[in-house]
Parts: structure tokens; sequence; C-alpha cells
């Protein structure tokens, strides 16, 4: 190698890790993943919208205190499992919730149930049949019983209880050990195609940063926070000394003369992230149209990423961005209570501002004319324990999670205002409870994200190539989605 090539590489280096100081190399990611693409999947037919948008909440919900048995005998066992009461002086170490404080909601079978005092703001949705919960979901390889798990008769999902390892298995939408791709970047490879308009932007768009679930083997997510595209906005010429540094070397990669094929493209490429980035910012420009009228919580993370998502999904349907096919990432974290499961700014209060956000984003959606375009559902790392070990809830397995969207009767594709799986006896020793009230799952993740997949657009065929092990579970559709 000359010493001019080794030169010119060593600058080229220089300036790549000038860019990646930034902190907006991940921004990049899905442009620079364009240099590795070679075939694109068929587009979807039809010209509708969709979007799919995934609220992770981290650290394990303890789900059984978000939507709770409210009929006598249910909740008497409820109360037993939970250890009564909580009261701050008299019973510190109760998990559970008196009857006549829960948000009581009556489903479509005239069943009724307790939300969370929290959750306040989700009995209007579940009303109007814009809300469903799914009972008892977490990872499975294939159906199991108790006594399949005492007796270890089938196989289990690796690494039952621990945090990163369950996120990862929830983000995959399967329980093989390995895997870099997740669902939803697995499904944003399949509908890349059918966004004709501003090709440079992913299908697949996160307002909280890297995650998993996003990415796919041909198209990585477009990270941005809650007041737009700031990652890369750091490219601009126009701030400080620093700025002007990350600009000038991104200029310089793209503007150097660098023979090989790959790097010409890459220098295509950087462009493309700059154009893109201001393609962005003028759809989201207030002047522009790019604001909305809906009056979001404030003071509230998870109710921000959600504002920012409606906004781009009101631009995404303009002929700024002209797609068809859009997943959203957001998250909420904090949800490893242990001793802080009954404090006033614990589990309680984290629902209270997933419920609040929620409702602003379904005002959102309905004025933006997205309601029934629009699917919304929670991921959780697991569910936790029924009782207390003294400090509060341990890590489990089955949960709740919950979907908002339009409802069927109304034109939407939801069937809400019900309770889809099997709701367990909330016994420790129960027809599903293992080791101090953890729920074996009676709904797989992959059977949950496979209905969701399926309203998305994926064709019925295809499923086992982005869910596999779905053949085990007889069908790859539960019917909370029309």
């Amino acid at each position: 190698m000359s010493r001019s090539i080794r030169e010119d590489r060593r600058a080229f280096l220089r300036r790549v890790q000038a860019v990646i100081a930034g902190g907006a190399a991940y921004a990049l990611m899905p442009q620079l993943e364009l240099v590795g693409r070679a075939f694109a999947a068929e587009p979807l037919p039809g010209n509708d919208y969709k979007a799919l948008v995934c609220i992770f909440l981290f650290g394990g919900s303890d789900s059984f205190n978000m939507l709770i048995p409210h009929e006598a005998a249910e909740h008497a066992a409820y109360l037993t499992s939970r250890g009564g009461v909580f009261e701050a002086t008299t019973n510190p170490f109760g998990l559970g919730y008196a009857r006549d404080a829960l948000v009581q909601v009556t489903d479509t079978g005239g069943k009724t149930w307790g939300l969370n005092p929290g959750c306040a703001a989700m009995k209007p949705l579940f009303d109007a049949g814009e809300l469903a919960f799914l009972a008892n979901v977490g990872p499975l390889t294939v159906p199991l019983t108790k006594d399949d798990v005492v007796r270890r008769l089938k196989a289990l999902p690796p690494y039952l209880y621990s945090h990163n390892d369950q996120q990862k298995l929830w983000m995959r939408g399967h329980t093989n050990r390995a895997g870099v791709t997740g669902w939803g970047g697995l499904l944003g490879d399949r509908v890349e195609a059918s966004n004709l308009g501003l090709q440079s932007l992913p299908p697949s768009i996160s307002i909280s940063g890297s995650n998993l679930f996003q990415f796919g083997q041909t198209t990585l997510p477009f990270a941005m926070s809650s007041g737009g595209a700031a990652t890369i906005n750091r490219f601009r010429n126009n701030g400080n000394n620093a700025d002007r540094i990350r600009y000038e070397s991104l200029r310089g990669i793209i503007e150097a003369s660098h023979t090989p094929i790959m790097q010409d493209q890459y220098a295509v490429i950087g462009e493309s992230a700059i154009n893109l980035n201001d393609t962005l910012r003028v759809a989201l420009d207030p002047v522009n149209g790019g604001d909305i009228a809906t009056v979001f919580p404030t003071g509230s993370n998870i109710a921000s990423q959600l504002r920012m998502v409606a906004r781009m999904i009101k631009a995404s349907r303009t002929s700024a961005i002209n797609h068809r096919r859009q997943i959203y990432y957001v998250s909420l974290g904090g949800f490893d209570t242990h001793q802080n499961q009954m404090a006033a700014n614990g589990h309680g209060q984290l629902l209270r501002q997933l419920s609040e956000g929620l409702a602003a984003f379904r005002a959102a959606l309905a004025e933006i004319g997205a309601l029934n375009d629009t699917t919304a559902f929670t991921m959780s790392d697991f569910g936790r324990t029924l009782n207390s070990n003294g400090n509060g809830t341990d890590h489990g397995w089955g949960g709740v999670q919950l979907v908002m969207g339009g409802a069927a009767a109304n034109g939407g594709a939801l069937r809400g205002q019900q309770v889809w799986g099997s709701y367990p006896l909330l016994e420790l020793d129960g027809a599903q409870a293992v080791g101090r009230g953890r729920m074996v799952p009676t709904m797989s993740v992959n059977q949950m994200g496979a209905t969701l997949a399926q309203w998305f657009g994926l064709p019925a065929g295809e499923v086992s190539t982005i869910f596999p092990g779905i053949e085990n579970f007889g069908s790859s559709k539960v019917g909370f989605l029309g």
C-alpha cells in the first residue's frame, strides 16, 4: 500500500470518527444499509396507509395490576394472592387494590373488569371499542401447561426472568437464542417496496433510540427524537464550532475522490442523509402544517414521543413523504418497580403516563384522520409474581398487553372492548401459576405479532418467515384485529 493511499485512508477514517463522535451515526445507518441492498420485495396491493406503533414498557410491567378481576370471587382470589390491599402503615407489603378503587369497565360479553386507578383515561377508549387487552401473553416455543413447566416435559424459552434476554425474545418474535433482527424490522423489509415516495426514509422510525425490534435484514430504523430529526440536525453548517467540524467532516467524506465503487456509494448516501433531514425538517415545520392541535400531557416522555409519532404520520401521508406502511417505536421505562410498586411515583404513576399519553394519541389520530389506519400495542419484558418477597414483586413470565386502534364498528379493524385470550385465575397455585404466581403464558408473542403483521399487510403464507415456529400454535391469527 502506497504512502498516499495509507494517508488517504487514515483521513477517511478520521472523518468517519468525527461523524460518529457527533452521536448521529445511528441516524445515518438506514442510508448506509442501502449499500448492501440488492433485491426488494414486491409492493403490497392497493394504495392504503397503515402504521404500527410499538410501545415498549421496559422493566417488566406488573400487568395483573393494570387489568384486574372485578367480579367478586375473582377479585377476592386476586386480593389473597397479592397480600391484601396496600396500606402504607397497616399493610405496606400488600400489592392489591380494593374493588371500589378500581375503574370499572364492562366487556362486550357483559363481564366486568377493573382498571388500575392510574388507567382512568383508558376507560373511554375501551368503552368505545378502541382498546382491547390481550391476556397472559409471553414468549413460548410450543404451547405449555403448568405440568409441562414443572416437570420440564417440553422446551421452555431460554433465559426466563432475565430482563435483557426476555426483551430480545419479545423483539425477535421467536425464542431462538440467537438473532440480530426483530420482527418489526423484518416486516419493514417486506413492506418497504410499497413506500414509493421519499425512499431515503425507511419504513421503521424510532422515537426512542436503537432497538432490536426494528432491525431487519435490508432495512434499519431511522432515529428521531420527540423534537424531530434532531439526531442529524447537527450536520448542518449553521451551528457552533463542533457542528461545523461535523458538517465539514461529513462533506469531506462525500466529496472525497475515492475510486472504489463502495466508497462512491457511501458518498451518495451521505448526501441522501442530509437531504432527508432537510425534507423532514420542512415537512414537520408548523408553518407547513406539520404540527397538530391536540394537546398532550406536559412533562411526560411517552406523551412527547407519541405526539411526534402523530406528527410523522400526518406528514407521511402527504406528497412530501408519501409512505404507505410505517412501523414506529416508542418506549417508557421504570417498570422494574420492586419495592416502589405501590409508591405514589411507582407503577400506578407509570400507568397514568401511559394511559393519558394513549388518550391524547388517540385524539391526535382522530384529528388527522388516521385512527382507523393506526394500531398501537404494548410489549414488556415479562409479567411479575403475584406476591411479594418483602421487596415488591419479582420477575415473572406471562402478562397482559393492550392494543389500541380504530374500532371495527366505526370502520377500523380493532375488535375492542374485549379481553382476548385466557385471563388466568390469579391464585398463587392456580392452573397456570408456577413459583409465587408466575403465569405460564397461554398466548405466544409470535401469535400476537403475527396478528398485527397480517393486519399490516403481511400475506398469511409469509408469516412463518418472520415468526418461525408459529405453526406450533395452530393459528397464526388471534381475533383482536379484523
